[in-house]
């Protein structure tokens, strides 16, 4: 949870920091980027950037995948309330899913039971799930 990366600084810092983690595959979320600026979470050592935005005060979550990854993009499902992303695709020629989620902080089954209803039948794909669920017992 990045609580917004519409700064250039935090933004830098952030991917500064990301970089220096050596991942393959990173889920944001709360980056709260505008549509028009999401391109700035791009950066040279990132191939590709997936986003679902709300506004620029609240929600939104990316996924962002190193250059070198074997990534083929199939499908994306965007939430229009900027709370999970799906990315279909194929990873090192095996097909998967990838889901990423920003939970309210409230109790809501619903929103859970939307999600699922709307990841595509992965009987024969790899489903990869992160995020902030924000649940609370």
């Amino acid at each position: 949870n990045v609580k917004g990366i519409n700064e250039p600084i935090k933004r830098g810092t952030v991917l500064a920091h990301l970089k220096s983690l050596k991942t393959d595959i990173i889920f944001l979320q709360e980056s709260q980027l505008k549509k028009e600026v999401q391109h700035r979470s791009k950066a040279k050592w990132i191939a590709k950037t997936y986003h679902s935005s709300f506004t620029h005060k609240s929600r939104g979550v990316a996924i962002l995948i190193r250059k070198g990854i074997p990534f083929k993009h199939i499908s994306t499902i965007e939430d229009i309330d900027g709370r999970y992303i799906v990315l279909v695709g194929e990873l090192y020629s095996k097909q998967v899913t990838l889901l990423n989620v920003y939970g309210p902080n409230f109790d809501s089954p619903l929103f859970f039971k939307r999600i699922f209803n709307t990841i595509p039948e992965c009987t024969q794909y790899n489903l990869i799930i992160g995020g902030d669920l924000n649940k609370r017992h």
